[in-house]
């Protein structure tokens, strides 16, 4: 059974649209993951949930949580997220496509095999498919470009791999979450 994907790691499936999108290409490509989780760290997050949603709260508390985490990584790998988000679109092959506005871009195999490696990811880890996942997956593969920006940028990418390993594979053991832990002392 795929583990579940959570609305932090959709929030990033949709910045990566965005991100494809004004690159002008047609597919989602794992760049434009990485692009998106460099992104969603300097994101307005109480402003992208709609106040009539009836989880809203749940729903922004895991996205503040989950986006401290990528944060957190970034920090200790010290990585700046808007240098290397900019310097990534620099590199990153820019496209023709005429892509509608209201059609969905659907993602490359290569995107889809770091989506299906940060699902093995969450199911070592014993939880639902979150960013860091999908951070972890993202680095993992081949990309001459990318490793390129991570040098010419001082990045230790052994470092950045290191830091996002040990949080993604962090082994959830059933606890609840820190919010059903908090509603439960409350109650």
């Amino acid at each position: 059974m795929k583990p579940r994907h959570s609305a932090s790691l959709i929030l990033v499936w949709r910045i990566a649209e965005v991100e494809a999108r004004n690159l002008k290409v047609s597919k989602i490509e794992p760049v434009h993951l990485l692009l998106s989780l460099c992104k969603m760290v300097d994101v307005d997050l109480p402003a992208l949930v709609s106040k009539d949603n009836p989880d809203r709260n749940d729903v922004l508390e895991e996205l503040l949580r989950e986006t401290r985490r990528v944060r957190t990584i970034f920090n200790v790998a010290g990585v700046d997220p808007k240098t290397l988000r900019r310097r990534l679109r620099r590199v990153s092959p820019d496209g023709r496509s005429r892509v509608q506005d209201s059609e969905r871009l659907r993602r490359s195999s290569d995107a889809k095999e770091v989506f299906t490696d940060a699902e093995h990811f969450a199911q070592i880890a014993n939880t639902a498919v979150y960013p860091v996942h999908l951070l972890y997956a993202a680095l993992l593969i081949q990309d001459k470009d990318r490793d390129t920006t991570l040098v010419e940028l001082g990045v230790r990418k052994s470092r950045l791999l290191s830091v996002t390993k040990r949080d993604a594979l962090q082994v959830s053991v059933g606890s609840p979450s820190r919010s059903q832990a908090a509603r439960t002392r409350w109650n």
